[in-house]
């Protein structure tokens, strides 16, 4: 893997704005929750500040890393807003499928199994990050100007001419 500027902390810092990104643009895009979004794009990671002597599973990837603690954390925020708590919930599960494409992956059926599961496709790497924040930028971009409403309105007038059996002009 190639390395970041900085080593582990510049690794740790990419880590944290990838994920946050993510979070924010899903948050931002399904449920106009974007600070929801970024929470849950990032809080599996609180698993950072715990003391190494806790041990399993409070470390790196152990119980926030799972299915189960992505459940309770939408269930906690659904309590008071359920549009946060999708917020939450596709920030939790982008969070849990970036960090399925590593070495390491995820115990994502934590504590029924502790085995780690996924696919490796480096989604940490420095490219693979600058990508991503590219693409949240786009896709950011896309929602603001509303190109989605565009583009469903001509569908939609496509739609009414072939229906009347009417050629578009041109």
């Amino acid at each position: 893997m190639a390395a970041y500027p900085g080593g582990e902390v510049g690794f740790g810092v990419a880590a944290v704005l990838t994920h946050a990104a993510i979070g924010f643009t899903l948050g931002s895009v399904l449920f106009d929750r974007p600070l929801a979004g970024t929470l849950g794009g990032v809080v599996a990671d609180v698993d950072q500040l715990f003391p190494a002597f806790f041990g399993p599973p409070f470390v790196h990837r152990g119980i926030t890393h799972s299915a189960l603690a992505a459940g309770i954390a939408v269930a906690v925020v659904a309590r008071r807003d359920r549009r946060a708590a999708g917020a939450v919930g596709v920030g939790y599960l982008s969070h849990l499928l970036v960090d399925a494409t590593t070495p390491k992956g995820i115990a994502l059926a934590y504590p029924i199994s502790t085995e780690n599961v996924g696919v490796l496709l480096r989604a940490h790497s420095p490219t693979a990050s600058v990508a991503l924040w590219l693409g949240c930028g786009l896709v950011m971009l896309l929602h603001r100007y509303d190109v989605g409403r565009e583009i469903r309105s001509r569908i939609r007038i496509v739609g009414d001419w072939v229906r009347r059996g009417a050629r578009p002009p041109g």
